[in-house]
């Protein structure tokens, strides 16, 4: 047998040498692939921002989607809830949703009107006659072309939201359109909204949720509308106590996301998702109605407001005197779009 030359040394030493590598590198990889596993297993943090109270139909929304997001997807996702403006307020939401420092957002309608003007539909006056049509509407494929409109924008609309009808409140009775004029009026920051009160010679502010209170009690406004869930939030009654409800517009929230985040999760946790919003939804929904009956009934129980029905007479004169305010915003809008609302009554 030949001895093998003298610089390949010992074999045993050097067989041995290359296995104490190999393990070494072995190790270093399963260690790797271990590390790779932990970083996987992070959940995926869901931070939604909203400005209502938990007891408003949004808020029981954001803790009953954080609920079943716990349920059943456990250790994969983790809703956090900022409620009552404790992130960003409703004008600063959507801008922190594109820069990634929340995830979803559920802002009035009004609030997208910088994205897309189609969604103006929901603050004309009189346009829709009951709850069950702006469900009708909203269900239909315009209530998706709305959703999907501001795809360019890089927001994607996932579903409504109700609250409710407005009702409008003053610090004298109001009737007729002719009885408003003159009082300064806190509004969503909506262009129809604002029409609309110009138009029968009140003078808009534009003005956060938040801030509703607070001017309400300086006398900075004698005068808003809003739902009833909303009016008992901010304990509007205490400085404004006449009311009147003739069911002119209807408030409501979009589910709001950006499509970078939506369409970057996992095609099987992004189902599940979509399958909890949709239940979720529906409850909200059922929350919103029973909880305006509710709230109105809390209001009247204060013994400190009139609530003033209106006549089908005095009805007439407030359509009419609204009614062109759909005229004025028909090419924003899209005459389809009308039209469809239209057929959803």
């Amino acid at each position: 047998m030949k001895h093998l030359p003298a610089r390949f040394g010992n074999v045993g030493s050097f067989v041995k040498g290359i296995a104490a590598i190999l393990g070494v590198m072995v190790g270093a990889a399963v260690v790797s692939v271990l590390h790779m596993g932990s970083a996987k297993a992070e959940p995926i943090v869901i931070r939604f921002a909203h400005v209502a109270h938990e007891g408003a139909p949004k808020g029981i929304g954001a803790r009953l989607l954080q609920k079943r997001v716990e349920e059943r997807l456990a250790g994969k996702v983790v809703v956090k809830v900022y409620p009552r403006s404790l992130k960003y307020n409703d004008n600063q939401v959507l801008l922190r949703l594109l820069l990634g420092d929340i995830e979803l957002a559920a802002p009035s309608f009004s609030k997208f009107r910088s994205f897309t003007k189609k969604i103006q539909i929901f603050d004309v006056p009189f346009l829709f006659k009951d709850l069950e049509a702006v469900h009708r509407f909203q269900a239909g494929p315009a209530g998706r072309e709305l959703l999907d409109s501001m795809k360019d924008k890089k927001l994607k609309g996932l579903t409504f939201w109700d609250n409710g009808f407005r009702v409008i409140s003053a610090r004298r009775p109001i009737r007729l359109p002719a009885d408003l004029k003159g009082l300064v009026f806190r509004i969503e920051p909506s262009a129809v909204i604002a029409a609309q009160y110009n138009a029968i010679g009140v003078t808009p502010i534009p003005m956060p949720y938040k801030d509703l209170r607070e001017a309400a009690q300086v006398g900075l406004i004698n005068g808003q509308e809003n739902t009833w869930s909303n009016i008992v939030s901010k304990g509007i009654y205490d400085f404004q106590r006449h009311y009147t409800e003739i069911d002119h517009t209807f408030q409501g929230y979009v589910l709001v996301t950006s499509d970078d985040f939506w369409d970057g999760l996992p095609p099987d946790i992004r189902a599940t998702l979509e399958e909890i919003l949709k239940e979720v939804s529906v409850e909200v929904n059922r929350i919103a109605k029973s909880g305006q009956a509710n709230a109105r009934q809390k209001v009247l129980q204060t013994g400190k407001v009139t609530v003033t029905e209106v006549t089908d007479a005095e009805l007439k004169v407030w359509r009419e005197t609204l009614g062109p305010i759909r005229q004025q915003f028909e090419d924003e809008i899209g005459k389809a779009l009308l039209e469809a609302a239209d057929a959803a009554n």
